[in-house]
């Protein structure tokens, strides 16, 4: 059996219904590529077909396609992350209305804010997932109580971290599957909406590379980008770096002239310069020593 299979028999133990949340922007395969002959899909959120289409959908996966979907989560959803896995007591469309009231939240200076639990990296920040080294922040974000009221309805909730294996929440629906009082939209403190920004750094800064300079990748496998750019963006902030083209461009010099760049003596004296407020990260880009070879070069 596939790892999400076995995850998916859980539900049979447990007299419960598989669900598969998928993110459509993602994969634009999605939802169709797990609505195997009868399998129902809801829209978590309304509005157009071009608002639908990227979508996070709930997904119902019958036992008859345990293996078939479990397959091809397995090829996809732990290269990409494009889709958790949930076991629910609640049928599909209760569940799906569960989870949409969810999506909209209450910030401190009282706008309203989409919370993307579908993406498995938001997930397992706001709920806890002990033992996931890959985190760039810490769960449970959210308090108990909205911890409880959110997640009330799951027996279990398993996602893939962008090293790609297989995680489950730190959530027991069995020993607490009641949903407490709790007014929704969910309020945000400032230190919950600062925890969740941080938990998105490592993916925004990878996505802009992709975009704009994705040959800068080329030589490391996919599987490794995420772990390599947030270990860079770890190595920018020891030299005071925070905003995000500063950020981004601290990794592509480490893309592109190795990830020990900082240790070379010319350019170690440059970035002390960048510690201490002497220099902008933008006049190091500029004064980089021109006779460091690239590493395609070196090669």
């Amino acid at each position: 059996m596939t790892e999400a299979s076995t995850v998916f028999a859980m539900a049979r133990s447990l007299s419960a219904q598989a669900y598969v949340l998928a993110d459509p922007a993602q994969d634009r395969t999605l939802p169709g590529a797990l609505q195997f002959d009868s399998a129902r899909a809801v829209c978590l959120l309304d509005g157009a077909a071009d608002v639908i289409a990227v979508a996070p959908h709930l997904i119902e996966i019958d036992e008859a396609n345990f293996h078939r979907a479990g397959a091809w989560l397995d090829r996809h959803a732990s290269k990409v992350p494009c889709a958790t896995l949930l076991i629910s007591a609640l049928p599909l469309e209760m569940l799906a209305r569960h989870l949409s009231s969810f999506v909209d939240v209450v910030l401190p200076d009282r706008t309203i804010m989409a919370l993307a639990f579908w993406d498995p990296a938001i997930l397992a920040v706001l709920a806890g997932a002990h033992g996931d080294d890959t985190l760039p922040v810490r769960g449970p974000v959210l308090a108990a109580g909205q911890r409880q009221a959110f997640l009330g309805p799951v027996l279990a909730w398993w996602y893939w971290d962008r090293a790609g294996h297989l995680r489950s929440l730190d959530w027991n629906g069995g020993a607490a599957a009641s949903r407490p009082d709790m007014r929704l939209p969910l309020n945000l403190d400032q230190r919950q909406v600062d925890a969740l920004v941080e938990a998105s750094v490592p993916d925004s800064i990878l996505y802009y590379i992709r975009l704009n300079l994705p040959g800068l990748l080329a030589r490391i496998p996919e599987s490794a980008q995420y772990a390599f750019v947030y270990s860079q963006i770890l190595n920018a902030r020891k030299y005071g770096l925070e905003g995000t083209g500063d950020l981004v461009n601290y990794c592509c010099v480490a893309l592109a002239y190795g990830d020990a760049f900082d240790t070379l003596p010319e350019v170690a004296v440059l970035l002390e310069q960048v510690r201490s407020k002497a220099m902008s990260f933008d006049e190091f880009m500029k004064k980089f020593p021109s006779d460091i070879p690239a590493i395609d070069a070196a090669h």
